[in-house]
């Protein structure tokens, strides 16, 4: 059975796919810069003076991509190779349904409240658990083996940080080309790059798994109880 959440990801990765064709990066480490997203767009404009182009660049943290041989950046937030400790990758539809949710939610100018991470976190984590289910726990065939190097963890003066791709940043990520550029780049300034041991879609899988058992193990209990159709619990036939 098709899955909403499954047929929404096909048509993010194809749509995403469309998008990029005109701009999409050749075989990596990179040795440029190379970049999609907002800022990108408007700072790449003939007409624009050149004062300007660093300004429109700041358009970026509304979605973007930037891969270069000194650093990387998802939405703004740039860091160097040199800081870099690990890439980790995740797959595109628990990712889409969790953290890029999330992730988009702290960057809007929306009203805070206490424990409002936890509430998100949850009802994403419920969706997602949904969708393994409906998906009768096939999640290593089509879009749903698609990923994308989803966590840049690197290394500051007094503490550690991660960073990770927003929605539209995210599915430029999750493209064949793009991805190779990120994984390639990191490798040769010997970046690890390995998936998340939480990865959503994989602890998603083992929720739907419990639930299907817990399931499973209640009918076969009602069933027990009812006894075999035209029977009463003590054995005796009903009368017609």
């Amino acid at each position: 059975m098709v899955s909403i959440g499954n047929v929404a990801a096909a048509l993010a990765v194809g749509i995403g796919n469309a998008v990029l064709a005109p701009v999409r990066p050749g075989p990596g480490p990179a040795t440029a810069r190379w970049g999609v997203g907002v800022g990108e767009l408007a700072a790449g404009l003939p007409k624009l003076p050149g004062p300007a182009r660093g300004l429109a660049r700041h358009l970026n943290r509304f979605g973007s991509v930037v891969i270069s041989p000194r650093g990387i950046e998802f939405d703004g937030d740039e860091v160097d190779w040199t800081r870099v400790t690990e890439i980790r990758t995740r797959r595109l539809v628990g990712y889409l349904l969790t953290d890029a949710i999330t992730n988009g939610v702290d960057r809007l100018p929306l009203w805070w409240f206490p424990g409002r991470g936890l509430v998100l976190r949850g009802l994403t984590q419920t969706a997602l658990t949904a969708v393994a289910v409906v998906a009768d726990l096939r999640l290593d065939t089509g879009v749903f083996t698609v990923y994308l190097p989803a966590e840049v963890h690197s290394q500051g003066l007094l503490h550690r940080a991660q960073m990770a791709p927003g929605t539209p940043a995210a599915l430029v990520l999750s493209d064949p080309a793009v991805r190779d550029l990120v994984e390639t780049t990191a490798r040769a300034h010997g970046i690890p790059v390995r998936p998340a041991d939480d990865d959503a879609l994989e602890v998603a899988a083992r929720r739907a798994a419990m639930i299907r058992a817990v399931l499973a193990t209640a009918v076969t209990m009602v069933g027990g109880l009812a006894g075999p159709t035209g029977t009463s619990q003590t054995g005796t036939k009903s009368s017609a």
